[in-house]
């Protein structure tokens, strides 16, 4: 086994870090220190806790020796460190409440508030300090670490990071575009499991014979996710774009080009929608009979694959998928940040509950590409993948030098971006516009230059809508909610 040091920058999460831990454990080619270091330091300790409960409750699962430590000092966390893990919460839910919710006062919603908008923005106000900060610790005490960010607002952290610390290798993940991916391979699998007159019915969109062969066979149509075979990893994916506005202009699987599946697919959901919701349905049943919708018109519009969660894809495009308050007719909801508050409280008193020896801590990965890209980087296996990191002409008609999400070749100590070619015009027009601004954001804070910084906010186009006079006083407002944890030449 190779052993590494692994440093976790927000090492009490009380979620994402469960299911990185249990990565790391049921992997056999890594072990080494796991060293967890969070400014909430009775949290760290607790996840320190837990770590070695999951070793003493899941022997049979375990297959890597680690030792965890936490710190309550960066300085003492990272010498040594061969990777650095940083996934944070950029202050607190009420912060983010300030984000997503108080842009409603100028008619702005927003269904998550972290990456683009007004709320995007807000939030980057507040991490853009603790990734120079980050940086500049990392470029002190193990600068040949690899850094790997988790964090939103993804673009603009990882901007902060090169920008601070230019030799940094660094790079950012994010699990979004996982999804499409497992769409189109489910989608190949409904396909494949029909006979050959039943595919001739599916590439004509015959949505009634596609269900009655269906039928016959004992599956549904609407059970998605229930249709076996392959997975997203059997698929071969070209991704283009930025973080949570990325898109997927090739895929394919054993020679088969799976668009040519998509298309009709998305033709008998539209149809198959249509028949399962009435006026009197209510609206809560509609949103979940049409989970996907932004994804699949975008793909209809623009001929490629919009590759995030609705909720994402929704807020670079606000003038048409967020005008007004959301009726949950394009298949997602707002997602008010109470809700949040709730489960942070719930998980933060399950991880006191789960740490006592009455109950057994159960082994549940991440799901995330996180472990087998160290493991790659440790010369064990090359990994192909998307990750964020800078432009420098992997996606030509993308502004350079920002952070953009691409794949990657993984290898030993490497991590190459691979040429993803141009984007179409019209979506290379829709991501510029957000990738330009991303880039200008972090440049004009680092120089403290707060009237740059509110004409990049205006230019968003969910505060575009409002006008500039009333853009900047949404602005100079949202920095006097969270004026306690910002920068003194914004206040």
């Amino acid at each position: 086994m190779k052993k590494i040091n692994i440093t976790y920058i927000g090492g009490g999460s009380k979620a994402w870090a469960h299911k990185y831990f249990a990565d790391l454990l049921t992997q056999g080619k890594l072990e080494g220190e796991l060293r967890l270091y969070d400014i909430d330091v009775p949290a760290a300790e607790r996840n320190r806790e837990y770590f070695y409960k999951l070793i003493k409750d899941n022997p049979d699962k375990i297959k890597s020796s680690w030792e965890c430590k936490s710190f309550a000092s960066i300085d003492d966390a990272l010498p040594g460190s061969d990777f650095v893990i940083i996934s944070i919460l950029p202050f607190t839910f009420w912060n983010m409440r300030n984000d997503v919710h108080y842009p409603e006062k100028y008619g702005i919603w927003q269904s998550v508030g972290d990456t683009a908008g007004p709320g995007g923005y807000s939030r980057a106000l507040r991490t853009i300090p603790s990734f120079v900060f980050f940086a500049e610790k990392i470029k002190e005490f193990c600068p040949g670490a690899w850094v790997i960010n988790y964090t939103n607002p993804m673009s603009m952290c990882m901007n902060t990071l090169f920008y601070t610390f230019p030799e940094i290798k660094a790079f950012g993940c994010c699990h979004e575009v996982f999804g499409t991916q497992s769409i189109l391979a489910r989608v190949f699998n409904m396909y494949s499991g029909l006979s050959e007159a039943g595919r001739a019915s599916f590439k004509a969109a015959d949505l009634e014979a596609v269900k009655n062969e269906l039928a016959a066979n004992g599956k549904d149509f609407n059970e998605f996710k229930s249709f076996g075979g392959i997975g997203r990893h059997d698929i071969t994916t070209n991704v283009q774009g930025i973080n949570h506005f990325t898109w997927i202009n090739r895929a394919e699987y054993d020679g088969t080009d799976l668009f040519e599946l998509y298309t009709p697919y998305i033709k008998m959901f539209r149809e198959n929608f249509k028949e399962r919701c009435g006026k009197l349905t209510p609206p809560i049943i509609k949103r979940f009979r049409n989970v996907n919708s932004v994804k699949f018109e975008l793909f209809e519009k623009y001929g490629v694959a919009a590759a995030a969660g609705d909720r994402h894809l929704a807020e670079f495009i606000p003038d048409v998928y967020l005008p007004t308050k959301h009726v949950y007719k394009n298949g997602f909801e707002l997602t008010p940040v109470w809700g949040r508050i709730l489960v942070d409280n719930i998980l933060r008193a399950r991880i006191k509950v789960l740490n006592k020896p009455f109950l057994k801590a159960k082994i549940k990965g991440s799901g995330e590409e996180g472990v087998f890209q160290i493991t790659a980087i440790c010369g064990l296996g090359d990994r192909v993948t998307n990750v964020n990191l800078l432009n420098k002409g992997q996606l030509p008609n993308i502004v350079e030098g920002t952070a953009v999400e691409t794949n990657a070749t993984f290898s030993e100590n490497r991590v190459e971006a691979l040429y993803a070619g141009e984007m179409t015009d019209e979506t290379a027009a829709l991501v510029n516009v957000h990738a330009k601004n991303q880039k200008e954001f972090v440049e004009n804070f680092i120089k403290s230059d707060k009237n740059a910084l509110a004409m990049v906010f205006c230019s968003d186009p969910a505060v575009k809508r409002i006008g500039s006079v009333k853009g900047k006083k949404l602005f100079e407002e949202m920095i006097d909610k969270n004026k306690e944890c910002l920068e003194k030449f914004l206040k």
